[in-house]
């Protein structure tokens, strides 16, 4: 892993009592409080890529359904 001072550092800010939520949260997976936010904040960012991925292919299948609809094809649920 790289040096802490190579590492780029973020002053946050934690509402009252959220400190030591996360410090438990942490201890209960065996990281530390600054690897529990890291791993959470990087689920947070896939979770929004998968979300967007989502929306385009139900997107893509809503518009392949009315093309099919158009045809007057028959519906297969």
């Amino acid at each position: 892993m790289n040096e802490s001072r190579e590492l780029d550092k973020f002053v946050l800010r934690l509402p009252e009592g959220l400190r030591p939520e996360i410090a438990e949260v942490a201890r209960t997976n065996q990281r530390s409080m600054n690897g529990e936010i890291i791993v959470r904040i990087q689920r947070s960012l896939i979770q929004d890529q998968l979300k967007i991925e989502q929306d385009k292919l139900i997107a893509q299948l809503l518009k392949r359904i009315e093309t099919l609809e158009e045809k007057g094809l028959p519906h297969v649920y």
